[in-house]
Order: C-alpha cells, then sequence, then structure tokens
C-alpha cells in the first residue's frame, strides 16, 4: 500500500465523484419530500449544501466556500432548514479527515463557532413559514446542542479517521525503512563479498606466479651447474601450482555457493609459505611476541596480508638483505613486515591492487594498514583489535 492509497491522494476515481453525485442527488430527494412548507431561500440553502456534497473531495476550499454561504443564507433569511443542515456532519468529516493541518485547524474552528452561531441566532430563527423560536430557553439550548453534535461530532469521526491513517502510514513507513535498510545491508554485504573475492584471486594469482617465476628463473640457471637444486626448485613450482590451483577452485565453489565454507588459512599456512620464499631465495627473519589467539578472522588476515608482503618483497625487494617479519600478539595483533628496496626499483605503487587488498582486509577486521619505505627500507605495518567481529 502507497502513501496515495493511505491518504487518497492519488486522485479523484470516477467511482468516488459517482458516489459523492449520487449521495447530493439522494440528499436532495429527502429533503423534497420534507419540503411541503420551504420557501425560496431554504431551497437555495438545499442546494448549495449538495453541491458542497459534491464538491468535498475535488476542492476543500470550494465545498468550504459553499457550507458558509449555505449557513448565510440561512442566517440573512432567519429560516432554519434542520433536515438539509444534517449535511454538515460528513462536511466537518472531511475537514478532521484530512491529512493538512490547516484544514483540520479549519473544521475546528469551524465546530467550535458554530453552536455559538446557532445559539444565538435561534431566538430569530423559524422552521420554514412557522414562527419563529424565540427566547425559549430549551429551544435555543437544543439548536446549540444540535449544531455542536452535527459539526463537532462529524470532525471528531473525521479526526480520528486521520489519526487511524496515521498510525498505519507509520506502520507502511516503518516497513519501507526497514525494507531500504535491508536492501542497503544486502548491497553491502554484495559488495564487500565481491572485494574480498576480488582481492583473494589475487592473491593467489600473484603470489604463485611470482614463485612460479622466481624457481623457474633458479631452475634455468642452475640445471646444469646443480641438478639437485633444479629439481628442488620444480618441486617448489608443482606445489605452487597444485596450491593455487586448490585456492582458485575454493574461490569458484564460494562464487557458484555463497553458502560453501570458504578457505580456512591461518596461522598453519604461514609455515608453507614461508617455506616456498625461503625456497625462492628469501632470506627471511621471523619474530614472534606474544601467544597467539584462536582467532581465524585475524588468522586469515594476517595471512593474505602476509602474503602480499612477501610477493612483493620477492618481485621488488633486495633479496642480498633479509626480509623481517615481526608478529606480536601482546595486546593487539600487529603486523610488520621490513624489506631493503632494490637499488634500480622504482617508487612503490600506493595504488596497485595488492595495497588495496591489503588495506581493505584490515579495514574489515576492524584494524588499520599504514605502508612506508623511507631509508631504502619498505615497511608494511598491520593493526588489528583483539575484539572484532568474526567474518570474513
Amino acid at each position: 500500500m502507497s502513501t496515495a492509497d493511505v491518504w487518497g491522494d492519488g486522485g479523484v476515481s470516477p467511482r468516488r465523484v459517482q458516489a459523492d453525485l449520487l449521495t447530493a442527488a439522494l440528499f436532495v430527494v429527502v429533503c423534497a419530500a420534507a419540503a411541503g412548507t420551504y420557501g425560496a431561500s431554504a431551497w437555495a440553502t438545499v442546494v448549495v449544501l449538495a453541491l458542497a456534497l459534491v464538491t468535498r473531495r475535488l476542492s476543500l476550499p470550494l465545498m468550504i466556500g459553499f457550507a458558509v454561504l449555505g449557513a448565510v443564507i440561512q442566517l440573512g433569511r432567519a429560516e432554519l432548514v434542520p433536515l438539509a443542515d444534517l449535511a454538515y456532519a460528513p462536511l466537518y468529516f472531511t475537514l478532521g479527515a484530512d491529512r493538512r493541518a490547516v484544514f483540520r485547524r479549519t473544521g475546528l474552528v469551524g465546530s467550535a463557532v458554530a453552536p455559538v452561531v446557532a445559539g444565538i441566532a435561534a431566538p430569530l430563527m423559524r422552521f420554514g413559514s412557522g414562527t419563529r423560536l424565540g427566547l425559549e430557553p430549551v429551544a435555543v439550548l437544543a439548536i446549540a446542542m444540535s449544531a455542536a453534535v452535527v459539526c463537532g461530532g462529524g470532525w471528531i469521526v473525521g479526526f480520528l479517521r486521520f489519526q487511524s491513517r496515521q498510525r498505519v502510514q507509520a506502520r507502511i513507513d516503518a516497513r519501507l525503512e526497514e525494507s531500504e535498510r535491508l536492501r542497503l545491508a544486502e548491497a553491502l554485504d554484495q559488495q564487500q563479498e565481491r572485494a574480498r573475492i576480488a582481492a583473494d584471486m589475487h592473491d593467489v594469482v600473484a603470489h604463485s606466479w611470482a614463485v612460479v617465476a622466481a624457481q623457474s628463473d633458479g631452475a634455468r640457471y642452475t640445471m646444469k651447474s646443480s641438478p639437485e637444486e633444479a629439481e628442488r626448485a620444480l618441486e617448489v613450482i608443482g606445489e605452487t601450482a597444485r596450491s593455487a590451483m586448490a585456492d582458485v577452485r575454493t574461490i569458484l565453489t564460494e562464487l557458484r555457493n555463497r553458502e560453501a565454507p570458504g578457505a580456512r588459512l591461518g596461522y598453519g599456512q604461514q609455515e608453507d609459505l614461508f617455506e616456498r620464499m625461503r625456497a625462492s631465495g628469501m632470506r627471511l627473519e621471523v619474530r614472534e611476541t606474544g601467544v597467539r589467539r584462536p582467532s581465524e578472522l585475524i588468522a586469515l588476515t594476517a595471512y593474505r596480508i602476509l602474503s602480499e608482503c612477501l610477493t612483493n618483497a620477492l618481485k621488488h625487494g633486495d633479496l642480498s638483505r633479509p626480509v623481517l617479519v615481526e608478529q606480536d600478539w601482546s595486546n593487539d595483533y600487529r603486523l610488520r613486515v621490513s624489506n631493503a628496496i632494490r637499488p634500480d626499483a622504482g617508487p612503490p605503487s600506493q595504488t596497485g591492487h595488492g595495497i588495496i587488498g591489503m588495506s581493505e582486509r584490515a579495514g574489515l577486521a576492524g584494524g588499520t594498514l599504514t605502508i612506508d619505505h623511507s631509508g631504502g627500507v619498505h615497511r608494511v605495518v598491520a593493526h588489528i583489535p583483539a575484539q572484532q567481529k568474526e567474518s570474513r
């Protein structure tokens, strides 16, 4: 259900116009049946109030104008038309139920003024061509109370309808807001999932091919002088390729089925990573402080960042100097990877997919990542708080 459906702002349907015309016609017929003593002014009142009934859905200002004109005719001719005045009940109902405060307030003021005016004018009024009411207290009170019931009662019932529509609208708005919130949350989850899978694919491809390239060069250079080293390099190439294919298979499974479990890479895979890097000619110094926490998110984030850092060091670093890996679990988790920069290497890129992927991974874990390359040393420092949401 839309807002227009609740408040009836979607335009006046032909069926409603026909219903109002039929109501006005019945109103005139009923008044005619009881109009044995009606004069011309009484008939003018009936016609004007019938027009007010017809226009109450089309134009509230026009309806108010006809309603006021009907009262003015009766006061001007001092001729009360009680049956026709019952039309004020649906007119005030329309004002009380309107969503616009200006018309509701107009109806409220009118419902308060009508009994006062009716009570003051009652002594001068007459029914049809009959005698005047005079100063009979009972008659004056009856006229004032009748005006209060017709006008005030119609407005109160209309206002109750307005409040009911407000409650319906509030429920609709709450449902729409919840639906929009869920849609945005799902879109954000999908975006984060795409970014994570893209980062996983980049890590697998970049790391694996960097190792394969380094080992293939080593095998080519040592094939004749040291067949054993060449054979070991080929073994590393095979192991790396099989590991990469397994990782790619896992990522493709996740793409096809979002409920499929992802790769559980963690602290145990760090040793395999260090071994592959050492086999590729990298000298590694690994330092650890504190006690490792059983957190899948920290373990996965640490592994992916380590993999990217060591891959970059293998491709762009000065491997004649050791690469320092420091992991600290004393308070939060802190990872620092430092490697010397080759003299012939250009300035490190700050906008590559690997850098973006590491930053996104640290951010998803609730942490931060900083990169510095001063003094000929490239440093990556990641900080992940101990308390974070356990999710991938």
